[in-house]
Order: structure tokens, then sequence, then C-alpha cells
């Protein structure tokens, strides 16, 4: 470590750890950073190196998840790795949640068509501010009467003004409440 102070040889160490470099790679790293800062020419291996290094990081700008994942997967095995609880917090809500993937639904507050439960035609995971809740709602195997449509009859309008007056202080509950899911989605 004669030429890179200490902060780079340990950040190096960090990225090694979290997998978003080969252990292997570290000491041609090092080697290269040295030869940069005396202003030497590097070996082909030490430029391949550098040139991953760079390609990884254009991919986590550009958002390639991938690395992340990778990362992620190295530092779970990973038993040394002092910082997971910071690595985690900095996951969203949603990637965390396991009420989200149990539902089978893109995110917060995204309901999704159930056609093979047995009692509810859709499911969502409803939030509110802190409050978190899954949520069925709609009859399943009831047709409704859907958005407003152009020359729909009488009988589809009176269906849908009486489902909003039966319901409607349920619905003014909010998020929280299946039948505004139930109005939102199907009415």
């Amino acid at each position: 470590m004669d030429n890179i102070n200490e902060s780079k040889s340990v950040r190096l160490n960090q990225l090694a750890r979290l997998g978003l470099v080969d252990k292997a790679d570290i000491a041609k790293m090092r080697s290269a950073m040295r030869k940069l800062e005396a202003g030497k020419e590097m070996t082909q291996q030490e430029k391949n190196v550098v040139i991953g290094m760079v390609g990884d990081l254009i991919d986590i700008i550009t958002g390639d998840t991938t690395i992340f994942q990778k990362a992620k997967k190295a530092v779970s095995e990973d038993t040394e790795a002092k910082n997971w609880d910071e690595f985690r917090s900095q996951m969203t809500l949603e990637e965390k949640d396991p009420r989200i993937k149990a539902a089978g639904v893109e995110g917060y507050n995204k309901p999704k068509a159930t056609p093979n439960h047995p009692t509810k035609s859709h499911i969502v995971v409803a939030k509110d501010g802190d409050k978190v809740k899954t949520i069925r709602f709609g009859q399943a195997g009831v047709t409704t009467a859907g958005a407003p449509k152009k020359g729909e009859s009488d009988r589809q309008k009176a269906r849908r003004k009486s489902f909003k007056a039966r319901h409607a202080k349920n619905i003014a509950k909010g998020k929280m409440s299946a039948a505004y899911w139930a109005d939102k989605v199907k009415w």
C-alpha cells in the first residue's frame, strides 16, 4: 500500500466483500491504482480489471439491478459484513415487505385479479401512511358494471349507483377498506 492510501484500500476490500469486485482482482486493482498515481503504464490484466470495474459502475448508474442483486447475495452470505443493517435499510420497503410477495402484487396499492380464489376476485396490499394491510375484495364470479361506458344500459347505471350508495360509508374510509378498492377497481 505504498502510494495508495488506507481508505482506498479499505474501500477495495468492501467492494470485494459485497461481490462487486472479485477478491482475486484486488491485488491487480491495487497495482493498477499505484501505477496510475505514479503515471506509469498498466499491464493488460490490470487494464481489464479497471475496465470491468468501470463497466460495473456504469451499470449501477444506469440502473442495472443485477449488480445490486450480486452484492446483496454476497453480503447475506458474508458473516463478517458489519454494514448489513445499513445495506438493508437502503432497500425499498416494498422489497422488504413479505406481504407484497405473498399476495403476488407489484407493490403497495396495486390491485391484482385472483381468478382462482374461491370467494374474492381481487387482492391488494393497501398502504396508507404507516399502516399496511392485505385486503381481498370483490365477489368472485360476479360481473360488475365496471367503468361508465358510453351508451351503457339503464340497468348497469342503476347497479353502479346502488353499489356506491350501499357502500358509501365504507368507501369513504379510504384505502384501508375493501369497499374502497371494489369501488375503484370493479365499479
